[in-house]
């Protein structure tokens, strides 16, 4: 995919608009870590709408990635460099290592929702098949086939799809 037809995606599906090295960079990592820079793409919008910011929460940048830990089941990891999380590269090849884990992770199950509701919620806070979710022992979310995480990733995802084949039928 070539950084211009990115950029004409995102404007016509999502009203966004970005540079041509961002767009770069998100198709040179998204590659890099094996996802569609669509997928990729899906998640910086639902996660950040492609501003490089810091949530109330702590997390950081279009991925919204938090430092300096993400708890991975019986395994921590630590990122690279904190300071990563703050250029848009850094940011991404940090949030896609992360997905990439719980892709890896939830390969048994094979399923999208699997792993970007883990992508989303870290572990231990998600149980499928069951459609509910423990946040902190006290609230209750759901996040089963009906709503949540995955299924506004994915509603993002499908209509850049859909823009990308207008597109490139040239009907747009």
């Amino acid at each position: 995919m070539s950084t211009s037809l990115l950029i004409h995606i995102l404007q016509f599906a999502l009203a966004i608009n970005i540079s041509n090295a961002d767009a770069a960079t998100i198709i040179h990592e998204s590659k890099q870590y094996k996802f569609d820079p669509l997928l990729t793409s899906a998640i910086v919008y639902k996660e950040s709408q492609f501003q490089n910011v810091l949530c109330y929460m702590g997390a950081h940048g279009l991925m919204q990635v938090q430092v300096p830990v993400h708890n991975c089941g019986k395994h921590s990891y630590y990122l690279a460099e904190a300071m990563n999380l703050y250029s848009i590269r850094g940011n991404l090849k940090e949030g896609l290592r992360l997905a990439q884990y719980w892709k890896q992770w939830c390969k048994r199950n094979n399923h999208m929702h699997h792993w970007l509701l883990h992508f989303n919620q870290g572990f231990g806070h998600c149980n499928l098949p069951a459609k509910r979710c423990k946040y902190k022992d006290r609230e209750v979310i759901t996040t089963g086939i009906r709503g949540g995480y995955p299924q506004r990733v994915l509603y993002i995802y499908n209509k850049l799809k859909r823009a990308k084949r207008l597109i490139k039928m040239g009907i747009v």
